[in-house]
């Protein structure tokens, strides 16, 4: 049979409301308050066993306003590090008059031995300064080392106040003049607990920020990753739209079928050759794939006309560097790409087109652009003539250093072994 709890009002099962009080708590309540409902609540039915009344100190406490000096003296601990008998019982004695719980070693050596395993772990010690096998001088700062939050007491003789300042110096929280009075000792115990609360808050504040500096930090670098993948993925569609232009303009002109292509490849190879930074490659490379783009205005009976073009024929072909441009500079990731298209039919001599612009005034891309696109022309097939042989062609790009090309293009394409590359890339995409 399930009984109902009792009332608060009866003295004789307080301490049962107490239990329930403790079950009520939220599991984030301080844990000062669920053990101080939990210590009135033992109170309480030690006192009924007894035949007791329940006193008025073990009411009910109120859940804003806890009693947090009973909790102190109920759950505190200390370790005590004398090695004279009649101290040790002294002190121990008056430490669980207070309601603390004791612990004992009796040198330096056992004090550290017992911090340093975890056999002790004390809110505060008090640490005698002369002993045997290790002194309280010599012990201080191992302990301090293991346990920064743990406040230490030096016990000193009254001769030996220097050295307690000093021992204060190298990291004791207040020292004991023996023998102390039991209000003294525990004064000083108090502001100790309270001064290691203080460090134990600060260091749990502390991990908190360095936690969520770590978190924000994983965040950052997430985001960095997802921008970086999400980057990635918009440079492969815009070279992978680029390239879908540069087929749509190889279906036009059915005789420049893998032209595109090949200008890319050897513009950036070029381009590396001339130290160009990487997002300068990737707009050479967009350059090259269409810079042919303007021949889409260009009449198929023109571009696939069998034999010489005429003058008039010549006049509308020459307008495609100036359509491609025109294209290009409505779309802004092309938009550096335009330039480059507008002159790659200019010379270094000034006497190409639309613009006869020379040396330096050519786009430097396009410089680039003009002796693959020129190299690809020369070497492959068209409707009004044949591919001229490798020779041939490297004769006549030497020949026309300075003149159609930029000189130190033609130094970088020769220097780097590309005529090679190239012919051997050209061979591969004829089979």
């Amino acid at each position: 049979m399930l009984h109902s709890r009792p009332g608060p009002a009866d003295p004789r099962t307080a301490h049962v409301d107490y239990f329930f009080s403790c079950q009520r708590l939220q599991p984030s309540s301080h844990i000062h308050t669920r053990q101080v409902y939990f210590s009135r609540a033992v109170c309480g039915l030690s006192r009924v066993c007894q035949g007791s009344a329940f006193p008025d100190s073990c009411e009910r406490p109120s859940m804003t306003s806890v009693d947090y000096g009973v909790f102190m003296n109920a759950v505190r601990s200390v370790l005590i590090v004398e090695d004279d008998p009649a101290m040790q019982k002294v002190l121990s004695l008056s430490m669980k008059k207070m309601g603390f719980d004791v612990s004992i070693a009796h040198h330096g050596r056992q004090a550290v031995d017992l911090v340093e395993s975890g056999d002790a772990e004390p809110d505060a010690i008090l640490l005698d300064i002369r002993m045997p096998v290790m002194s309280g001088l010599e012990a201080l700062p191992r302990i301090c080392a293991l346990k920064p939050t743990t406040p230490v007491i030096m016990l000193t003789a009254f001769g030996d106040l220097e050295t307690g300042l000093a021992a204060m110096k190298a990291g004791a929280f207040d020292y004991l003049v023996k023998p102390s009075s039991l209000e003294k000792i525990r004064e000083v115990l108090q502001k100790a607990f309270s001064y290691r609360d203080v460090l134990i808050q600060k260091a749990e504040e502390e991990r908190q920020k360095e936690q969520y500096r770590l978190e924000l930090e994983n965040r950052i670098e997430s985001s960095y990753q997802e921008l970086g993948n999400v980057y990635q993925r918009l440079k492969k569609m815009n070279m992978e739209t680029a390239q879908a232009l540069a087929e749509t303009i190889e279906a036009k002109d059915r005789y420049t079928q893998g032209h595109c292509e090949r200008v890319r490849w050897l513009s950036a190879e070029l381009g590396k050759v001339l130290l160009l930074k990487p997002d300068e490659i990737e707009q050479l490379e967009y350059a090259a794939l269409l810079h042919d783009i303007g021949k889409i205005g260009i009449p198929d009976s023109i571009l696939n006309k069998q034999g010489p073009l005429d003058e008039r024929e010549r006049e509308i072909i020459r307008m495609h560097p100036l359509i491609g441009a025109q294209i290009l500079s409505t779309v802004e990731h092309y938009a550096r790409a335009a330039s480059a298209v507008r002159h790659h039919h200019e010379r270094w001599d000034g006497q190409g087109y639309p613009d006869g612009v020379a040396g330096e005034k050519i786009d430097p891309f396009a410089c680039i652009i003009s002796l693959a696109d020129t190299l690809d022309a020369m070497a492959t097939a068209r409707p009004y003539k044949s591919a001229l042989q490798k020779e041939m062609i490297l004769d006549e790009i030497r020949r026309m250093s300075g003149s159609q090309f930029a000189p130190h293009v033609v130094d970088a394409f020769f220097r780097a072994g590309l005529d090679r590359a190239f012919f051997e890339r050209l061979a591969k995409d004829e089979q």
